[in-house]
């Protein structure tokens, strides 16, 4: 039998914390060891370049409003011209379904007016031959 080295407890202890596993992280980390593990950026450290004052960013929201405001009037003013346009186009069509009818009432009463004259007129040859 070979004598076994008892085990100090010092030894004993270091074995245990070198095995014990680390807490997960509490993001999703890849397992590929080339990869650092990122930070959000702290925008407050961000270079001047990058970053843009208060004044600028509401500058620039300001002109973004006032060009949207401006594409909205030309869409406006581009709609209204298209409903003049079919507004017209209607009245025209109106005018002219009008204009046909009263020609074909006029025809119809011309026509009725020349049968009455013609009537008239036989009448008086019927008499005259009498």
């Amino acid at each position: 039998m070979s004598a076994a080295k008892p085990l100090s407890v010092a030894s004993a202890v270091a074995t245990t914390v070198t095995t014990t596993p680390e807490p997960a992280p509490l993001s999703r980390v890849s397992g590929k060891q080339w990869k650092a593990v990122r930070k959000p950026t702290n925008r407050s450290m961000m270079a001047k370049s990058l970053s843009k004052s208060y004044e600028k960013r509401i500058r620039e929201a300001r002109d973004l409003k006032a060009v949207k405001h401006a594409e909205a009037e030309l869409k406006e003013e581009k709609r209204a011209e298209k409903e003049e346009h079919r507004n017209r186009i209607v009245e025209r069509k109106k005018k002219y379904e009008e204009k046909l009818r009263q020609e074909r009432y006029q025809a119809e009463m011309s026509a009725r007016k020349r049968m009455r004259v013609k009537r008239k007129e036989l009448k008086a040859r019927a008499h005259a031959k009498h």
